[in-house]
């Protein structure tokens, strides 16, 4: 029985390999996106060899996306790599949150898109502290560095997989440490009834910042 989450996926790979793992539908007039198992294990290996070339093991990495794929994708390299993922909503219209999230995890770097980029780097410019000089890098770049693999840290059930944030009393965000076994756990508890074959496709539309949908996307 897997005991974490990328064993969870790991076993997903080695059993489907080309079944699809995750799909993005943006809008009605945009193209749905899909990645099948391979790639998407592909694509989350790329990106924790590159976190590895600029991390160490515990160091926490701020994740600012848009709703796309390449956040999951993000998240999940994140965890190959041993680092925690820190989910926050894109400082458009949540500035005060994101820079409240920022100055309680004090994170190493930034992952975003090409897309977002400009505009985190202009956000992260007219700040003082951590965000004043911290890397910003997009997961296209990460993603192109393909190059041969490395050996992973070891990842138990104990090992932190992500910081949740939510909000008190005082509007503050008070922080959470979500382990392996936290996510496992917190899967069990949902009242998501268990697929029956692996045509049944689990749907979700809440934010990726939030801790039940990213904890949600793992009941796929």
């Amino acid at each position: 029985m897997p005991n974490t989450i990328i064993e969870y996926l790991h076993h997903h790979v080695a059993a489907k390999p080309d079944e699809v793992a995750f799909s993005f539908l943006p809008s009605k007039t945009e193209p749905l996106t899909e990645l099948t198992f391979r790639e998407f294990w592909s694509e989350a290996l790329s990106v924790a060899n590159f976190l590895k070339s600029k991390t160490q093991a515990g160091d926490k990495v701020l994740l600012l996306y848009p709703p796309n794929i390449d956040y999951v994708v993000a998240f999940y390299g994140c965890l190959l790599a041993g680092v925690i993922a820190v989910p926050a909503p894109l400082p458009q219209n949540n500035s005060k949150q994101t820079l409240e999230i920022v100055n309680k995890c004090q994170p190493v770097l930034v992952l975003t898109t090409l897309k977002e980029v400009s505009q985190i780097r202009s956000f992260c410019q007219e700040q003082t502290g951590v965000l004043k000089s911290i890397s910003i890098f997009t997961s296209e770049n990460s993603v192109s560095l393909m190059g041969a693999l490395e050996a992973f840290v070891e990842i138990a059930p104990r090992t932190p997989a992500f910081l949740n944030y939510f909000s008190d009393s005082n509007n503050m965000n008070d922080e959470v440490t979500m382990t392996h076994r936290d996510i496992i756990e917190n899967l069990k508890r949902l009242p998501i009834k268990s697929p029956e074959s692996s045509d049944d496709v689990f749907v979700g539309w809440l934010p990726f910042f939030s801790d039940m949908d990213l904890i949600a996307l793992g009941s796929q």
